[in-house]
């Protein structure tokens, strides 16, 4: 995984919920979990047209209190799948959980980034190192990286990933006789 992102910044505010935010509640409600029937509405209720706007390398900046809600993981599902990560002032604890879960790059606790970025500013951030900078104004600043076995989940491609790799792994110690 390339945890380095560069792209546009798209900026919200604070307070933008997972259902009716992020993703429609009914496609929440209705399970969906298919990234490309889900990435059409990708913010649709809050920024018409973010889906066609956004490009992979790009970088969603939040506020206080962004994603809030139910922990419905859609709208993680799709901006993971549409290769764009997120960087947020803070966060509900289950909803840090679904973005790791979702297999997205993103920080949360970044006190402050609201204030670095107008929307459409040129970005550059490492998640692994949680070095951030502004392309279009040179200000740079240096954030606490999500916590390493976080990143691991993430850098499996989420909880589906990681099991995936723990069953081919199970499976290809049976085979070869290794105990499990």
């Amino acid at each position: 995984m390339n945890w380095v992102f560069r792209g546009r910044a798209h900026k919200f505010g604070d307070d933008v919920p997972l259902d009716d935010g992020f993703i429609p509640f009914r496609l929440a409600i209705g399970r969906v979990t298919d990234p490309q029937k889900l990435i059409p509405h990708l913010f649709e209720d809050v920024r018409p047209g973010f889906a066609e706007a956004a490009t992979a390398g790009d970088v969603v900046i939040g506020g206080t209190d962004f994603a809030s809600g139910k922990p419905h993981a859609q709208g993680f599902i799709a901006l993971q799948a549409l290769g764009v990560g997120m960087i947020c002032e803070s966060m509900p604890y289950n909803s840090l959980r679904a973005g790791v879960s979702s297999g997205l790059a993103f920080m949360t606790g970044c006190e402050g980034v609201s204030d670095m970025f107008e929307d459409g500013d040129g970005i550059q951030v490492d998640f692994a190192s949680g070095h951030l900078e502004n392309l279009s104004s040179g200000e740079s600043r240096s954030f606490p990286p999500l916590d390493g076995s976080l990143r691991q989940i993430i850098e499996a491609g989420g909880s589906k990933g990681l099991l995936r790799r723990w069953w081919s792994e199970t499976q290809s110690a049976t085979s070869s006789g290794e105990p499990r």
